[in-house]
């Protein structure tokens, strides 16, 4: 029978292992997706997304026949198409108003 402690520190050994890969592997902003990774990353479903890049609405990349997209783009394009609250379009206004000379 082999030691108790022994066995212990394996089992954490893979543990850590498959931590440290979970990590290198889905937390890089950097990693490019394919077509069906970015419909399940923002929901959409994969005629959406083609009818996104006919338009040229979402960033993407082309090489030959294959798409792809940089996850960090993906985010940026997410973030960057926040709807304003009605408080800060009333902040805008007020901004607009105060700034802009009645002559």
């Amino acid at each position: 029978m082999e030691n108790l402690f022994e066995i212990i520190l394996e089992k954490l050994n893979n543990i850590e292992k498959a931590i440290e890969k979970l990590n290198t592997s889905s937390n890089n902003d950097d990693d490019f997706m394919n077509i069906e990774q970015v419909a399940s990353f923002v929901g959409l479903s994969k005629a959406t997304v083609y009818g996104l890049i006919l338009q040229r609405k979402i960033p993407h990349f082309k090489v030959g026949k294959r798409l792809y997209f940089k996850k960090s783009e993906i985010v940026n394009w997410i973030i960057s198409s926040k709807v304003k609250t009605e408080q800060e379009v009333n902040q805008l206004a007020d901004e607009y108003i105060f700034k802009t000379p009645l002559y």
